[in-house]
């Protein structure tokens, strides 16, 4: 054996983000998930879609006179579906000089774990004879891209290049015998290395433990040739999977492919037809949708099969996007459900219900396997599964012995002992009252309510739809500001996040301090909460709490577009909010942990929605999402929203070093496309529109009041009829309302979503000042706690309606 200088190598780092393709076959006997960019193999993921073996595979070519080219650097890329119905590729990868093209048709293997490139290279200028080639792969094996090992075997007589870390493997094969490997270790004795810096390859035969390469020479004597990548848990099981997925005929093998896929695609009754005008990334985003949609753990979906900024992230970014978001992973269920597929929707809806935690909640984002990745609380993630079953109960779509309501009841305990108030927004940075979770949430508490009530559950229906009225009743007070800060001309408007402290004796905006997460050193990273906005507020109008012609929703709608929107020559983009930090450097270099904001694709499928409920048309927004996405057809996390920077690929309106695709986008316009076929936004609970807006005067209980622990008020106002103390555990509630001249003992009610409650009517009261006994521990609380009788009158509006 001849051992490969240089170990390690250099520090492994991921590719780039901005896909151009991904794909897998229908089958689940395949497990064998891929992504394209730059005309070359990106990340290959096996044996689940959260776990890469690769970082990157392409071709190098060296001439006689001794000239060097790489695929991803050096050639003209181009980008083509080889069938409308599947996520087959043909990539053709041209020299600029016209001296040679490379054609490669990529597909996975639906019978086994192996991705097939079927390769042919033509001398357009000169003799084959003049040109080497070589296939050169970097693997990253789980999601690792140190501690790699490498070697040369041989398959029955078959030459290969292998490659493991613990109980994954890969092997290359080819149909066509390889002239020459190699394995080394990056920076040092690599084939890329080697070849750049001399135009030869030393054949290493092995490198063990650290960041290696697998090179392999193609033999151009044949005019094509397939190469396989292949993966098993052991190496004698990659090296069996590749030698027998050779044996077939590589056009076999794509035939059966496109076949897998023309059947599912057949199968969708929200497809428009081929010549729409929005045929194409409807269906580009249907691949994106389904593609993400796991096998082995059927339903889950995962937000992105790539890693942000990944060229510049390296093992310590285990994660990147691909892992289960619960509300990215919603989004996508109902963009199932507006294609028509049904069954994903309703695998997705299990996949929840087995990931669910003890607490009724789900993790922050977690890998397929329900392990949690980070470990935040967003309260919208634990909404947003509730509001699924609600539709999926609403279409039958449920069998006889299935019962999603555990998961409801589960779900809605979490909410209503640990809201209003969000540990995370929806951008994942801030905790405090935002505009968007409330609407989730709330929608959440009426259809969770009605879900209860069907099952004769009727003590969990009232206090969940108690408790939304009281959100939905002061979600102005919480979230919109008459002094905002954002604009002179915009006093009016809903804020990102209330922040909570300090804070008016009635709960209402007032000079709270929002931090700003990712900013650049030395930069303001506070700013006040009135001073920040962000679109999240149209998610009112969405779920069905605000009325989209709402004087609040218009004033708000006026300084996010004059603050947030930005032209391109395709149509408008929106930022995330004013002062954000996640994205690019002001140099355009990666984000880093720090940053600028830029344009983001999905908010333009958000406004386009809010189009539809005001009665206007969404096709601007539908255009400007299309005009955003790559070549491939992929809509990104974010575009560059500032002048070229060609060195570093970026250019105004393209997408950014950001991940893509982004499946949230992907299925915001899918049901956009839906939306605006039925005239009327897809995702609207109507049993919440009606109790807020077509009659939001039945059945309301306007003028409860709740105290909380995590929710503690100090006064109540004349319009406040009723006190609903409500704590997380059984106990005796001791209060007075003449200052302790009388003791009042009242036993707490248990509302069966882990709180227990007593209500105190107000008329005629100015305070009431209350403890507890703790039954179950037999302790007193140690404190009182006081609510008065606010006299003051509501602030001015200031101009505000």
């Amino acid at each position: 054996m001849s051992a490969a200088p240089g170990h390690p190598g250099l520090d492994a780092t991921w590719t780039s983000s901005a896909k151009h393709g991904v794909g897998t076959a229908m089958a689940d006997t395949s497990r064998v998930w891929f992504t394209l960019s730059h005309g070359i193999l990106n990340e290959i993921y096996f044996p689940r879609m959260d776990v890469a073996n690769t970082r990157d595979a392409q071709l190098l070519i060296v001439s006689r006179d001794g000239q060097f080219w790489e695929e991803k650097r050096d050639l003209i890329h181009e980008v083509q579906y080889i069938h409308p119905d599947a996520p087959a590729y043909k990539l053709i990868n041209t020299d600029p000089q016209g001296r040679f093209r490379i054609t490669k048709r990529i597909v996975t293997w639906p019978e086994g774990d192996a991705l097939l490139t079927h390769v042919r290279f033509e001398v357009l200028q000169g003799a084959r004879s003049d040109y080497r080639v070589f296939f050169l792969l970097a693997p990253h094996i789980k999601n690792q891209g140190g501690h790699n090992n490498a070697a040369l075997i041989d398959l029955r007589g078959r030459q290969a290049v292998m490659a493991w870390r613990g109980d994954a493997a890969l092997c290359i094969g080819s149909t066509v015998p390889f002239v020459r490997r190699s394995v080394g270790f990056v920076g040092y004795s690599d084939g890329w290395t080697q070849l750049h810096g001399t135009r030869e390859l030393i054949e290493y035969t092995e490198a063990l433990d650290g960041n290696v390469a697998l090179t392999a020479e193609l033999d151009l004597t044949s005019d094509e040739q397939t190469l396989a990548v292949a993966f098993g848990g052991t190496r004698e099981e990659a090296q069996f999977t590749a030698e027998l997925a050779l044996l077939h005929n590589y056009y076999h093998i794509e035939q059966d492919y496109i076949a897998g896929w023309s059947a599912y695609m057949d199968s969708l009754p929200g497809l428009v037809p081929h010549d729409h005008p929005h045929a194409h990334l409807q269906r580009v985003s249907a691949f994106v949708l389904k593609t993400h949609h796991g096998k082995l753990f059927p339903g889950g979906i995962i937000a992105s099969l790539s890693i942000p900024w990944g060229n510049a992230a390296g093992d310590g970014n285990m994660g990147g996007y691909h892992l289960v978001w619960p509300r990215d992973m919603v989004e996508a269920a109902q963009a199932f459900l507006a294609l028509g597929d049904i069954t994903s929707a309703r695998q997705s809806l299990f996949f929840l219900m087995a990931t669910q935690q003890a607490n009724g909640s789900w993790p922050q984002n977690f890998w397929l396997d329900g392990q949690p990745y980070w470990k935040g609380s967003q309260l919208d993630e634990t909404a947003f599964p509730i509001l699924l079953a609600y539709r999926l109960e609403q279409m039958d779509a449920m069998r006889t012995g299935e019962d999603l309501y555990p998961m409801v009841r589960r779900a809605l305990a979490y909410i209503c002992q640990t809201g209003p108030v969000t540990e995370q927004d929806r951008w994942e940075e801030d905790s405090g009252y935002s505009p968007s979770t409330l609407a989730i949430t709330i929608s959440a508490l009426i259809v969770g309510a009605e879900l209860a009530r069907r099952r004769g559950d009727n003590d969990v229906a009232a206090y969940c739809e108690m408790l939304a009225d009281y959100w939905q009743g002061r979600i102005d007070k919480w979230t919109f500001t008459e002094h905002g800060q954002v604009d002179p001309r915009f006093p009016c408007h809903y804020i990102r996040i209330h922040t909570q402290a300090p804070r008016s004796p009635d709960g209402r905006v007032d000079h709270g301090f929002v931090p700003i997460k990712n900013m650049p050193p030395g930069a303001p990273n506070l700013y006040p909460e009135e001073a920040v906005i962000d679109g999240g507020f149209l998610e009112l109008v969405r779920y069905g709490l605000k009325a989209a012609d709402d004087p609040h929703i218009t004033q708000s709608v006026a300084a996010y577009d004059a603050i947030l929107k930005q032209e391109l020559p395709y149509g408008p983009l929106w930022h995330r909010y004013n002062h954000d930090g996640y994205g690019e450097q002001e140099d355009g270099s990666p984000f880093q942990g720090h940053g600028r904001g830029r344009l983001w694709p999905l908010l333009a499928g958000e406004r386009g929605h809010y189009a539809i409920a005001l009665g206007q048309s969404p096709e601007p927004y539908l255009a400007a999402m299309e005009g955003s996405a790559s070549i491939g057809g992929l809509l990104p996390e974010q575009v560059w929203d500032s002048a070229d920077i060609p060195e570093r690929e970026l250019f105004l309106g393209r997408p950014s070093g950001s991940a893509m695709p982004l499946v949230w986008a992907h299925a915001e316009y899918i049901k956009l496309v839906r939306s605006a076929m039925d005239g009327h936004v897809f995702e609207l609970p109507e049993l919440v529109h009606t109790r807020y807006i077509q009659r939001p005067h039945d059945a309301r209980h306007s003028g409860m009041l709740f105290w909380q622990f995590n929710h503690k008020r100090l006064h109540w106002h004349a319009g406040d009829q009723l006190l609903r103390i409500a704590v997380p555990r059984p106990g005796v509630l001791v209060y007075t309302t003449d200052e302790w001249a009388h003791v009042l003992n009242a036993e707490l009610h248990d509302a069966h979503v882990g709180m227990y409650y007593h209500d105190i009517a107000l008329h005629g009261l100015t305070a009431v000042e209350f403890t507890f006994y703790w039954s179950t521990e037999q302790r007193w609380e140690g404190m009182n706690y006081r609510m008065e009788r606010s006299e003051g009158v509501a602030p001015a509006r200031s101009g505000c309606q």
